[in-house]
């Protein structure tokens, strides 16, 4: 194998952001915060694309609270909390040119209706079943690192308790990880875990350097336009788009649904299937889009026929 050395040069980066808090741990506002401040300079730059910040909202109603102190754009995420779903709404906010995109909450794609967990168990549950989930969320992974676009992704904390004592004996919930997938916040340039009392943040990883020395940092603004500074300082590169999913791994996907939704027994499940083949065979569809549009109608008949069953 020939290598050929050349000088390292610092380039451009879309940064990718990590929240993780326990219940009231700020993690919404905070992140509406830096995506301000990082808008802001983006905007100051000629940067600023569309000039908006997206939220995809997993997290009911509370993707609202905020929007009389903060202007931005929200779509709510609905079940199922899939890989895929998660990786469609990424792909939508970049095609509809937004510099910014908070995902409220990832814990969803992990242990949401719908999330990896609950594909894992409709798998056999067993160790071997990863081999079908673990790239499924692999992809996702690969969506939010390699997109063109800055992400803010926010982690419900694995809660535990602390009991103090001073004047008065007192509970502290105390965040000590984030409901994903072991590992998860790694994946980005900076991950912080908050406070569930003080709603500030401490660093679990910060390759920007931006934070490295302090602790309980209370997310402003500033933070955010330094973020931009910090990844901008650079010159000359794009990091690369990521490609499409294939169309077979797409296929397969669609092939499993209907194993889970009974197959030739299905009326319901052969008139979706006909919509995009007369003869109701998903290996004869050749356009990609459309096998998307296909598994995405499967996977919320999967996710109404749950429903019905926990009744």
């Amino acid at each position: 194998m020939a290598f050929n050395a050349k000088k390292a040069t610092r380039e451009l980066i879309w940064v990718k952001l990590a929240l993780m808090a326990p219940s009231g741990g700020g993690k919404t506002y905070s992140s509406l915060r830096l995506a301000t401040g990082m808008l802001e300079s983006l905007k100051e730059k000629g940067l600023g694309q569309n000039g908006r910040i997206l939220m995809v909202n997993s997290e009911q109603k509370r993707g609202y609270y905020y929007a009389n102190e903060f202007e931005y754009d929200i779509i709510d995420l609905e079940v199922p909390y899939t890989p895929e779903n998660y990786i469609e709404a990424i792909e939508w906010a970049v095609k509809e040119d937004y510099p910014i995109l908070i995902l409220d909450s990832t814990s969803h794609e992990w242990e949401g209706s719908g999330g990896c967990l609950e594909l894992h168990q409709k798998a056999g549950g067993t160790f071997q079943a990863w081999s079908k989930i673990t790239p499924r969320h692999n992809k996702f992974l690969a969506a939010i690192a390699d997109s063109p676009i800055h992400i803010i992704a926010t982690m419900r904390g694995k809660d535990q308790y602390s009991i103090e004592q001073g004047d008065k004996m007192s509970v502290k919930k105390l965040g000590v990880g984030a409901k994903q997938r072991e590992g998860f916040e790694y994946e980005f340039t900076a991950s912080f875990l908050m406070d569930q009392s003080t709603n500030t943040a401490d660093v679990q990883k910060d390759n920007t350097h931006l934070f490295e020395n302090l602790s309980s940092i209370l997310f402003n603004e500033g933070h955010g336009k330094d973020v931009i500074e910090w990844a901008n300082s650079g010159s000359g590169y794009t990091p690369p788009i990521r490609g499409r999913e294939s169309i077979d791994d797409v296929k397969s996907t669609i092939i499993d649904l209907c194993k889970t939704l009974g197959g030739k027994d299905n009326a319901d499940l052969m008139d979706a299937l006909k919509e995009y083949d007369p003869s109701a065979n998903p290996n004869r569809i050749k356009d990609l889009d459309k096998a998307i549009e296909l598994r995405k109608k499967l996977q919320e008949m999967n996710a109404d026929n749950n429903v019905e069953e926990s009744e």
